[in-house]
């Protein structure tokens, strides 16, 4: 439910902390937070979005970076509210460059449409059109650019456990901590090839696409499945493989798990081999899949009941 934000930017910052680092359309989802100053002494002259859809930091660095109080309020900006428009500044340095001065006059030609009141600053959510903040109008914002940038969206799949689901989450963002990824963390490792092949260096589209293990799994599957054998070039072409087999609806939602549940068991293949010197045995894999798909299809989904020859 939406809540209009009245109590200043200390509130509505902290209603939207865990995003202040996120951008939509290139602007960070902050700069979506605007403020009426009112009597302007909790808004922040230079940090703060207020005056232009952006921070008067952003709009004028040449200026800011002579500010000699970066954090100075609108309040102390503002000398009168006479039509004159004077206006107090702290510079660190004289403004004797003729672009600086430039500058600082375009920046008062905005000042002086300004007219401080009484009582505190009102935030509100500019893409709402009643200005309202809620979770749903930040997701429906991050949502839609997405779908701008054409950004790949995971599938959630409500039959398999949430870890597995999570794994495939991290797979796909390249978050799954093969050699190649940790070596991108700076983490010193002796042997970086597969675990599972020994033939190249263990990336993620190596380890659950390219490899010779990887790839006899995948073509088992798929002759379980009585599917087209499942062939990707990336990782997220191998999630977004059963939207294209032109399946049931119920086919479609069993297909995407055993993908997402075979990418889980190859990772723990790969676990077992390299810390418990197990060996690799293809069987074992295909057997697993096979064993925890039936397991959870059958009791966590909406077909329950299904018997091992469906």
């Amino acid at each position: 439910m939406g809540m209009e934000i009245q109590d200043g930017r200390k509130q509505l910052m902290e209603e939207a902390k865990n995003f202040v680092n996120t951008k939509v359309g290139g602007r960070p989802l902050r700069y979506f937070m605007r403020g009426t100053v009112g009597h302007g002494e909790d808004v922040a002259f230079w940090l703060d979005t207020w005056l232009l859809d952006e921070p008067l930091k952003t709009a004028f660095p040449d200026l800011i970076s002579k500010e000699a109080d970066k954090r100075v309020s609108v309040a102390d900006r503002f000398i009168s509210q006479s039509s004159d428009g004077r206006y107090s500044w702290s510079w660190n340095s004289d403004l004797s460059d003729s672009i600086l001065r430039s500058r600082l006059e375009q920046l008062i030609g905005l000042l002086d449409s300004v007219i401080l009141a009484t009582g505190k600053a009102r935030w509100k959510w500019t893409s709402a059109l009643d200005g309202s903040f809620s979770v749903k109008a930040v997701k429906k914002l991050l949502n839609g650019d997405q779908v701008q940038e054409k950004c790949f969206v995971l599938d959630w799949c409500n039959w398999i456990p949430a870890k597995v689901n999570i794994h495939v989450w991290r797979l796909e963002m390249n978050k799954v901590l093969t050699a190649e990824a940790l070596r991108k963390r700076n983490v010193g490792i002796r042997d970086t090839t597969c675990p599972l092949c020994h033939s190249e260096d263990e990336s993620a589209d190596h380890l659950f696409i390219g490899c010779f293990i990887a790839s006899t799994v995948w073509s088992g599957v798929s002759s379980w499945c009585n599917i087209p054998n499942i062939f990707a070039l990336s990782i997220r072409d191998l999630l977004s493989f059963y939207k294209d087999l032109g399946l049931s609806e119920k086919k479609r939602d069993a297909v995407q798990g055993i993908i997402m549940i075979t990418c889980w068991s190859v990772w723990r293949a790969r676990n077992n081999v390299k810390f418990s010197n197990s060996s690799v045995r293809i069987e074992s894999i295909i057997s697993e899949i096979k064993t925890l798909s039936f397991l959870w299809f059958s009791n966590r989904s909406r077909y329950k009941g299904l018997d091992w020859k469906d």
